[in-house]
């Protein structure tokens, strides 16, 4: 069984806090009833995830929810994906909101987690060799060395954890 690989959207595919339009980004805008997202997206980011298919089950852990096949998916090239739904987004005084939720979703299974909200509180709450909690910086996005952080973790290769916002 192949480990899951959580996918988080704003932050890791989608630079939110990024200034300007970050190289290989382009522009978006997502349009849905009456509500318009505009969003940046990289092209190479669905190629990238659909090659780490092989490694990984694609999960969808962003608060776009099921919005996330219907809206966001298509744009990178990407299939349907199982996806996690939040039923409480009451913020937390420490670590991430989706944490209690993504314990309950990924059980014993191993994963690996990009998300531009986990710190080293969710490094914590699941400790061990069978999960990879990957920070994105959201001003940058999905980088080809955090790329190939999952593929050497899926592989059972060696690396170096990213430090987490504030880490010394």
């Amino acid at each position: 069984m192949r480990p899951l690989l959580l996918l988080d959207f704003d932050g890791p595919l989608n630079p939110h806090r990024a200034v300007g339009v970050p190289p290989g980004y382009e522009r978006h805008e997502i349009v849905e009833g009456a509500r318009t997202w505009r969003v940046l997206l990289n092209p190479l980011h669905g190629v990238e995830l659909n090659a780490l298919a092989d490694s990984f089950e694609l999960v969808w852990a962003s608060s776009w929810e099921h919005g996330a096949n219907r809206l966001l998916g298509p744009l990178l090239g990407l299939p349907e994906l199982p996806t996690i739904l939040w039923p409480d987004r009451t913020p937390v005084r420490r670590g991430s909101w989706k944490a209690p939720y993504v314990a309950d979703w990924v059980g014993d299974r191993p994963f690996a987690w990009v998300d531009d909200e986990v710190g080293e509180t969710e490094r914590t709450r699941f400790p061990g060799a069978h999960q990879l909690i990957h920070p994105v910086d959201a001003r940058v996005g999905l980088t080809a060395a955090d790329f190939g952080t999952l593929r050497a973790w899926a592989s059972g290769k060696s690396f170096a954890h990213k430090a987490f916002p504030g880490d010394s």
